[in-house]
């Protein structure tokens, strides 16, 4: 995590501070300790924060339910895991890419800067402002 410095000056290892803690009961109307797991009125944890996680993920994240790969090469061969089903990519569809719609002015107001200069400041169709220097002729 991180180290901070306080006002005395005193250096505050934030990660040591919250592994020391992590089984004491948490400041709030929840029944958690400061890990996250749910515990009971004695302190026992009742459900981990890895369990916890995980049906978060297998509730709202698709796809998250699927058997578990590991990257690392196999090393006894005897036994053949079955192959995981990958969703194949959909075909796009070949559209003509859109005109961009014309931009045009909204708005032109004649300004005076402080120094007495004059300019106009034009407002386009897409938001965007433009300052057009006014010739002194």
């Amino acid at each position: 995590m991180k180290r901070v410095k306080t006002a005395k000056g005193r250096i505050i290892d934030m990660s040591a501070l919250a592994a020391k803690n992590e089984t004491t009961r948490a400041v709030s109307n929840l029944n958690m300790n400061a890990r996250g797991d749910i515990i009971d009125n004695r302190g026992n944890v009742e459900i981990s924060r890895e369990k916890i996680s995980k049906e978060y993920y297998k509730n709202n994240v698709p796809g998250s339910d699927k058997e578990e790969i590991s990257i690392k090469e196999d090393e006894s061969p005897v036994e053949a895991k079955k192959p995981v089903d990958t969703p194949k990519p959909a075909q796009k569809k070949q559209t003509k890419p859109k005109a961009e719609p014309k931009v045009t002015e909204v708005s032109r107001k004649g300004r005076t800067r402080d120094d007495g200069t004059q300019y106009f400041e034009v407002e386009y169709s897409d938001g965007s402002m433009q300052d057009i220097e006014q010739d002194a002729t």
